[in-house]
């Protein structure tokens, strides 16, 4: 073999051993922070709320039904509801805490060089936000003196919708959370008393719908998750500063993985079969007033640290969203 031989081939193997050391990297890696990157995103998005029996929701405290078609056009003209609907779903992520009622949702980038999160909570354009929220009243006619649990109701569910498209996994990283408002108003109030509900201290729900299931590329390049039907510890920002928020632990942007931490959020398959309680985020269930009317925000969005939500997922797909409520039966005798 002549020298030049030689040389060519040990430059091969240097390069063969820095591509498969870099490989190694990605595969043991953890996600800090998701990608800015706009194309991670779902469009078309149909989503429907209803309510079993002894429950009553409404958009605007005046029209009241079981049912409710949630889009662009009903939220429109349901009266001063504060909702936002964009033409997409864009990851952001949060602890859970909520500022004047709105639970604050950050977006943007983490890493070691640089830290640029927005509390897009405070954005005020409906049609340019990254994530849907919706005033949601309930009017709950009750026995129970100390109110009624709050349930997920079953056939809620979260899915890819049936247009032949491709799953991306996106699906499998949207998550959808109550936020309950502490005050209540009477069964008798009119509309702009029910809507005018102060917010008090909320209690919030995150629901994670598909939190075992994984598409085989994250099963693939994620050292953490080694099967399809994996359980991964679900991630959201780390509370700073006794559990208020302002965003980013700035001594920890050298680890930005310690700016993450585990929620306790409400773990169903992407289709519930049977009603489930709602519980805060202190794992404490979440109770309906007695015959009195409360107010809500509901909010859908797309978990960026969810590790289904990667940059390689498509845009374009579009989801079906059922979200439903009910509470638990009274029981006959004592």
């Amino acid at each position: 073999m002549s020298r030049r031989s030689r040389r060519s081939r040990r430059k091969l193997n240097s390069l063969f051993m820095t591509l498969l050391l870099t490989g190694m990297l990605l595969l043991t890696s953890t996600y800090a922070w998701f990608s800015a990157n706009k194309e991670v995103a779902l469009e078309g998005i149909n989503a429907q709320v209803v309510a079993a029996e002894g429950l009553q929701i409404s958009l605007d405290g005046e029209s009241w039904s079981s049912k409710i078609t949630i889009n662009a056009t009903t939220l429109g003209q349901a009266v001063d509801n504060k909702y936002r609907w964009p033409t997409a779903l864009t990851p952001v992520s949060t602890v859970g805490a909520t500022s004047s009622g709105n639970m604050n949702l950050f977006y943007g980038d983490v890493n070691a060089e640089a830290t640029e999160l927005t509390n897009v909570a405070a954005e005020s354009d409906a049609g340019t936000t990254k994530y849907i929220v919706f005033d949601l009243y309930f009017k709950n006619s009750s026995s129970k003196v100390d109110g009624d649990i709050l349930q997920l109701n079953a056939g809620s569910s979260v899915a890819i919708a049936a247009d032949g498209k491709q799953n991306t996994g996106l699906e499998n990283s949207v998550r959808s959370a109550v936020v309950l408002y502490e005050n209540t108003a009477l069964m008798t109030d009119d509309g702009e008393a029910i809507r005018g509900i102060a917010a008090g201290t909320p209690t919030v729900c995150i629901w994670e719908p598909n939190y075992n299931k994984h598409i085989s590329e994250v099963v693939k390049n994620d050292s953490r998750i080694p099967a399809d039907d994996t359980v991964f510890t679900t991630l959201g920002l780390k509370a700073t500063g006794g559990g208020t928020v302002t965003g980013i632990d700035a001594a920890n942007l050298d680890t930005p993985n310690e700016n993450l931490g585990e929620q306790n959020t409400l773990q169903t398959d992407g289709s519930v079969t049977g009603a489930v309680n709602m519980t805060n985020l202190g794992g404490n269930d979440m109770k309906l007033a007695q015959n009195a009317v409360m107010k809500a925000r509901v909010y859908i969005w797309l978990e960026g640290q969810d590790p289904d939500c990667i940059d390689t997922a498509s845009t374009g797909k579009s989801i079906d969203i059922v979200i439903g409520f009910t509470k638990p039966a009274v029981k006959d005798g004592p």
